[in-house]
């Protein structure tokens, strides 16, 4: 046999391979220098979305061939086909091996794969959100100058929102994502290379290349001719399978289950349709539409190999992703049906797609220069008219993600954050090296909270150059969801650690300033409190032990204990319903609203009121109990509507503001305080009201004054100053049932009357008027002289009193300033109602009265 070799080695050199089955060729003439190589044998195996694999026999004349140089080289084997055409397999060497050396010359090992098995060695990691599956393929194979590649894309290829390759080589990620699409590959070789054709649809395969032109491969028996290319067996095989496939999934923008469905086309008989029912976790699909056909994917993934068909022989036309038609085997004939039977498919003349196919090849140069070659194949096949898919993992491992990551937030520059109308954020891994750290590294990103629901929950957006925690939905590194937010270096806790581990609660900070709020529940032994604080205007609310605590350096000194409601701007407390205020302290088991005391001291009140309203009644000082006792009245409905009646917590049935303590209340101000009300204002103490005035007291009253006194009496002193006491429009009594006495102590004592004066005294009387008169049924006795002098009149001044006067007039207008004409309206006064309609001038006419006056005008619409 050895001999044989060397013949051949050297009788015809690489010449002689040209009378060969096999021969061997480099594209770019890079072969080994100087050295002779022969392909004694080749086994090749390809396959339609899988690597090919040309492992050659190879012999030479030099066994000193550096492997290292023979790395990466694009080598062409060619085979010659029975009608002269060469058949070639190109590849790139992926491994080359010095099997043995004997005798001056060499046998060699050599594997050529694809260049997409270069893909192998590159890993990375890398967002590719926002991009279809062709244009992340363009991406990752423009690393890679052997790239030589077509597509025949007919359907959808629609954008992936995340798209992320995660520690994975290029090689498994490119694959991952053709296999979710349904698409495959096979290839087109030439000897100066070969072609990645990437498709998405196998029934629009071509035909092998035949001499005929038709695409046929001819069937010949094992009595046939074994030289002419054909195919010596066929065996047809079918595998039980599912005959329904079922999806689900949810989308958070559609939240609701949904349900799509895929059926096989491959009839099995009488076999119960079995259902493949799987969840496709999140954002399966887009909608329903896209559910059923991705459904139809699925369970065309899940026929691949339902039916399929062996076969062997030695047509060298054979190549994984072309079709052929069977010619010559009975299987192609058409069948006889039984009466009442159904009429099955023809299969006359059917076309069968090729899959894989193996490849084994001989030169047979150890049995000598003119021995025969040999070569025979082995395939595997499927029909045409059925899709073929590859299917997920066919050729890939899923990506799946254990534990969690953490990310930065990102966002445009100078935007704290950038969120949309689902509260999602953007985030920059730190494994994307490509990411640009603003809004374009991520699509949008679900953000995990306490609380969610219909516009209620808790929400606190994690903020640009925050550090969070991210989970991946079902494992999916392309369905990231953030769970939480860390602390780092660059983004501490809230309050100084570990000195102020004793506070929890949160701290958030003003959108592009340094202010910032707080809730803090301070835990701090013998000295807890809760404080809500905003920095602006130092605004706060402290409850408990208070303790400052005014930014980041957490708690600082003392300040009280109990509560404080404060701000360095304004304040407002409303209550709709009404307010206590109160010092009181209930029974640990009252309600909030308890107020007994409080209503005990107001009955107390009213009661004092009632009582001495009723005295001044009956003493003279009112005229009737309608004066004070309307007071007393209303202050009655006041207690009833503050103590309510009725259901588990009837206090304050009306909105009051009511003030209460058990020690005292006390109102101060630097300047000037104002009590006003629109009804009564009254003022009861069981003991003293004292009034001071460090300057002068007013009071003007519109009607009627009255003071009394029940029992120890009144005075009216003033100190220094005049005393006086006036009626403008009526008389002034001064009644004293005992003595009455007016004395000057320094000066005369005056009594004027215009008309005269009237002393009455016992039966007596003295009238001086225009003449003096003196009426007595008594002695009368002068103690003195008594002298006459001549008459002589004296002149008496009096005060000239101040006329007031009421005059009001009320024009109605319209919202927008134009006059109301004719509006009807009702005029209320304390001498009588009215009803009238406003005039021309839209006046309500003039009202006129002395003294003061008021009057209220009620709208009652347009008159009938």
């Amino acid at each position: 046999m050895h001999a044989n070799i060397q013949a051949a080695l050297s009788a015809f050199g690489l010449a002689a391979q040209e009378r060969r089955l096999l021969k061997i060729g480099f594209p770019h003439e890079d072969g080994p220098a100087g050295a002779i190589l022969l392909v004694n044998s080749l086994t090749a195996r390809e396959e339609v979305s899988r690597d090919f694999r040309f492992e050659a026999e190879l012999l030479s004349d030099d066994a000193h061939i550096a492997l290292k140089a023979m790395m990466g080289r694009m080598v062409t084997i060619s085979m010659v086909r029975d009608d002269g055409t060469l058949r070639h397999f190109n590849g790139y060497v992926g491994e080359f091996c010095l099997l043995r050396a004997d005798g001056g010359f060499a046998w060699y090992r050599m594997v050529l794969q694809p260049w997409l098995a270069f893909a192998r060695l590159r890993q990375d990691n890398v967002s590719f959100h926002g991009q279809s599956v062709m244009q992340l393929t363009e991406t990752t194979f423009a690393h890679y100058e052997q790239r030589d590649w077509k597509t025949s894309i007919h359907g959808d290829d629609p954008q992936i929102t995340c798209a992320n390759q995660h520690n994975e080589t290029d090689y498994n990620h490119l694959h991952r994502r053709w296999e979710a699409l349904g698409w495959h590959y096979w290839y087109e070789h030439r000897a100066d290379g070969h072609t990645l054709w990437l498709a998405d649809n196998t029934t629009l395969a071509d035909m092998i290349a035949t001499a005929a032109g038709d695409g046929a491969m001819r069937f010949h028996s094992e009595s046939g001719s074994m030289e002419d290319d054909g195919l010596r067996q066929w065996q047809a095989v079918r595998r039980i399978g599912s005959g329904q496939l079922t999806l689900a999934s949810f989308d958070y923008k559609n939240p609701q289950p949904r349900l799509a469905s895929g059926y096989s086309l491959n009839r099995q008989g009488d076999v119960f349709a079995h259902e493949l029912y799987e969840n496709t976790g999140a954002y399966g699909y887009q909608d329903v539409d896209a559910g059923d056909a991705l459904a139809q994917r699925r369970m065309e993934e899940s026929d691949h190999l339902r039916q399929y068909f062996e076969a062997a022989g030695n047509h060298r036309g054979a190549q994984p992703g072309l079709c052929f038609r069977l010619d010559g085997h009975f299987s192609t004939e058409e069948k006889r049906c039984q009466p009442g039977e159904e009429r099955p498919d023809s299969i006359a003349g059917r076309e069968y797609l090729i899959l894989s196919v193996e490849h084994r090849a001989s030169n047979n140069y150890q049995v000598g220069p003119n021995a025969p070659s040999h070569y025979v194949n082995n395939m595997l096949c499927v029909r045409r008219d059925i899709r073929w898919r590859p299917g997920r993992g066919y050729n890939s491992t899923p990506c799946v993600v254990a534990g969690v990551q953490t990310a930065l937030v990102v966002g445009p520059a100078g935007e704290e954050i950038h969120t949309d109308a689902l509260g999602r954020i953007r985030l920059q891994f730190h494994w994307d090296r490509l990411g640009t750290f603003d809004e374009r590294s991520s699509p949008w990103i679900r953000v995990m909270m306490p609380m969610a629901g219909p516009q209620m929950g808790q929400i606190a957006l994690p903020r640009v150059g925050q550090e969070v925690v991210v989970q991946f939905q079902d494992g999916n590194i392309d369905h990231p969801i953030v769970i939480g937010v860390v602390y780092n270096s660059a983004n501490p806790p809230p309050w100084q650690l570990p000195q102020q581990r004793a506070l929890s609660g949160l701290r958030s900070r003003e959108l592009g300033a340094r202010s910032a709020n707080h809730l803090v529940l301070d835990d701090t032994k013998g000295a807890i409190q809760a404080q809500l604080r905003s920095e602006h205007h130092d605004s706060r609310l402290s409850l408990g032990n208070i303790t400052r605590i005014d930014d980041h350096a957490g708690r600082k000194e003392a300040r009280g204990v109990g509560f404080e409601l404060a701000s360095n701007a304004w304040g407002a407390l409303r209550a709709a319903k009404g307010m206590l205020i109160t010092t009181e302290t209930p029974a640990g088991s009252g309600s909030v609203k308890q107020l007994h005391e409080t209503q005990a001291r107001l009955a107390q009140a009213r009661q004092l009121q009632q009582d001495l309203a009723s005295m001044a009644v009956d003493a003279g000082a009112q005229d009737s109990a309608t004066q004070q006792g309307a007071v007393a009245e209303s202050i009655q409905r006041q207690n009833a509507a503050i103590k309510g009646a009725g259901g588990d917590f009837p206090e304050l049935s009306e909105a009051h503001l009511l003030l209460a303590s058990p020690a005292g209340i006390e109102l101060s101000t630097a300047q000037s305080m104002h009590l006003a009300a629109s009804e009564h204002v009254a003022l009861t103490s069981s003991k003293h009201i004292s009034l001071a005035s460090g300057d002068s007291m007013f009071a003007s009253i519109a009607k009627t004054f009255s003071l009394f006194v029940h029992k120890a009496g009144m005075k009216l002193i003033a100190a220094s100053g005049k005393v006086s006491i006036q009626a403008h429009s009526d008389e002034v009594e001064i009644l004293a049932q005992k003595v009455l006495s007016l004395i000057s102590e320094a000066d005369w004592v005056n009594i004027k009357g215009k008309k005269g004066i009237r002393l009455h005294g016992a039966n007596h009387m003295l009238e001086i008027s225009d003449k003096v008169q003196f009426f007595t049924s008594s002695p009368v006795l002068f103690n003195g002289n008594l002298e006459t002098v001549a008459p002589k009149s004296v002149s008496q001044e009096f005060n000239e009193r101040p006329h007031s006067s009421f005059d009001q007039e009320v024009l109605l207008v319209n919202a927008d300033d134009t006059p109301a004409v004719g509006v009807a309206f009702e005029l209320l006064r304390d001498d009588g109602n009215m009803a009238g309609k406003s005039a021309e001038d839209c006046s309500t006419q003039l009202q006129k009265s002395t003294g003061m006056d008021s009057y209220v005008i009620r709208y009652k619409g347009e008159l009938p």
